[in-house]
This record gives structure tokens, sequence and C-alpha cells, in this order.
């Protein structure tokens, strides 16, 4: 009888020990929630983004390597992306030096406090064994269900990819998120860089207009719509050139001196023939170059042009 009662405790100690050990076990990699959830979001978007300019970047390089587009454009357009893709860089390396997430700090910490929790689960389920040991298995199968049912629900879609996605799906991806809020400013603009890129004018113009509905002073929207204004309507469309007009003084508002935003609306009134605008729009563009380079020069024969009573077909 005695070593029946041993056998029989031994049983139980081996029961209760693998019954209790989804209790005990730690997760290695929780659910992100909270904060962490929105930062992995921000880092997604700037993967995103960063995909999106190097393809721009590759497109451009295309472009000039085939006639598409001319040394001066491509410049001026490489430096603007460049000048983003730095800045987008340097807000991943912020992420990468930066302490944990306080979403995940917030879960580790939960684990901690609920130590003595545990204790006392594994003692109520040495009890329960005792009774019943196919009552215990029951109960800690529908705690680690009810568990993960309700981290996913709060974590919804938080997690991201195994690995980051093709450029189409990145594209899908964003505009899944826009129909899910049309109003995501960041959103928008980030699906306006990537029609550009992939060429999608009309759907670019849709998230460049949204873009300035949502901030009409926004200067990469303002800056956008202005181009492609220009870019799809013929030079002696007045209409169309004064709406241009319009965005870039706009944009201007926020960079007075971006010589980009000068030389594109030089173009407007050239074709607007309001020839002395033009050129002060072209000489502040000039200004603020650097003298000797391509673009410089570029600015500086079209101001010749200009002055000598030959404006540049535009």
């Amino acid at each position: 009888m005695l070593v029946f009662a041993l056998t029989a405790g031994l049983i139980l100690i081996a029961v209760i020990l693998i019954l209790a050990y989804p209790l005990w076990n730690k997760d290695a990699h929780p659910i992100p929630m909270g904060l962490e959830a929105s930062m992995n979001q921000e880092r997604i978007d700037l993967e995103i983004e960063k995909q999106t300019l190097l393809n721009s970047l590759s497109e451009l390089d295309l472009d000039l390597a085939q006639g598409r587009l001319n040394p001066s454009d491509h410049q001026r357009l490489k430096a603007v992306d460049e000048a983003r893709f730095g800045r987008i860089l340097d807000k991943l390396d912020s992420f990468s030096k930066q302490d944990p997430p306080l979403g995940s700090r917030t879960v580790k910490s939960a684990s901690g406090s609920s130590g003595l929790l545990r204790w006392a689960g594994s003692v109520t389920l040495g009890l329960v064994v005792v009774g019943s040991a196919v009552g215990i298995y029951e109960y800690i199968t529908a705690k680690i269900g009810l568990e993960a049912q309700r981290r996913f629900a709060e974590s919804g879609d938080a997690a991201g990819p195994q690995g980051m996605p093709n450029p189409a799906e990145m594209v899908a991806q964003l505009e899944q998120r826009l129909k899910n809020n049309p109003n995501d400013l960041q959103g928008q603009i980030m699906a306006g860089r990537s029609y550009m890129t992939l060429k999608r004018i009309d759907d670019a113009q849709k998230a460049w207009s949204k873009v300035v509905e949502l901030d009409p002073g926004n200067f990469e929207g303002n800056f956008f719509l202005g181009l492609i204004q220009l870019q799809t309507s013929p030079p002696d469309d007045r209409k169309s050139s004064q709406e241009a007009l319009g965005r870039f003084e706009t944009a201007l508002v926020t960079m007075p001196r971006d010589p980009a935003v000068l030389w594109y609306k030089g173009v407007a009134l050239v074709r607007l023939k309001q020839y002395d605008l033009a050129d002060r729009s072209w000489t502040t563009a000039f200004q603020n170059l650097t003298p000797g380079t391509e673009d410089a020069e570029f600015v500086k024969k079209a101001l010749q042009s200009l002055r000598a009573g030959n404006p540049p077909a535009l």
C-alpha cells in the first residue's frame, strides 16, 4: 500500500510539472502591443518609403541614360530624392539606437509582476490535479487559449511581416491602409511618392490632391501637383499654367528659396508670357545653386535666352 501511495504521488507530481509548464514557459516572441506596435508600423512605413526612393533614383538614372530626361532635371529631381533618402536613413538609424520600446518594457514588467500569480496558480493546480487530472488539463488549455485570443485581439495586425514585401506588395499594403483610413496624411504622402515612381500619374495626382486637402500648405503636395499640371498640359494651356503657378507659390511659402520650385515657377511664368517675373524666379533659383554646377549653368543659359528676347520653349 505504501509503495502504491509513493508511486501515485510521484505520478501526480510529474503530471503537475508537465501541465504547469505552459504557465511558466515565457513567450520569447510576444506579440507587440500599444506603442511598440505603433513603432513597428512606423519602421515598416520608413522601409517602404526607402524602397520607393531607391526605385525612384534608379528610374531617374534610367530616364537620363535613355534620353527621356535632360541632365538638369535629372540632377534637380535626384537631389530632392537623395535629401529625402538621407532623412529616412537617419530616422531608421535613430530607431536602432533607441532603448527597447515602451510597449516591450511593459510586457516584460507585466510578466515579472505575475510571478506570485504563477506560484498561486501552481499550488491551485496541484490541488486540482489531486482531485481531477482531466479538470486541470481542461483548465490550462482554456486559460492559454483565452490568453492567446486576448493578446491577438489587442495587437490586431501589429506584428510586422517576417520579410519586407516587394514594391508591388508594398503599394498594395499601403492602398489597403488608405482604404481603411483615407485621412492618413503620411500614408497619402507615401502613396503620392510611390505613384510618381511607378509613373501612375493619375493615381499620384489623386494622392497629392488628398494631401493638400488634409494639409493645404504641404510643400511636397503643392510642388508635385504643380509639376504634374505642367507635365500633363500643353504649353499654351494658360489655365493649367496658372493653376501650376499657384501651387508653386504655395510651396514657396514653406521653402522660399528652393531652386527646383523656383525653376518650375519660372517655367509656368514663361508659358504665361510673364517674362519679367520669370526672370526674377530663375535669378533667385540661380543664386541658390552651387556656382559652376550643371544645374547652375542650365539656369544661366535659360536666363540669357530669356533676356535676349528668345525665351526657351518649355
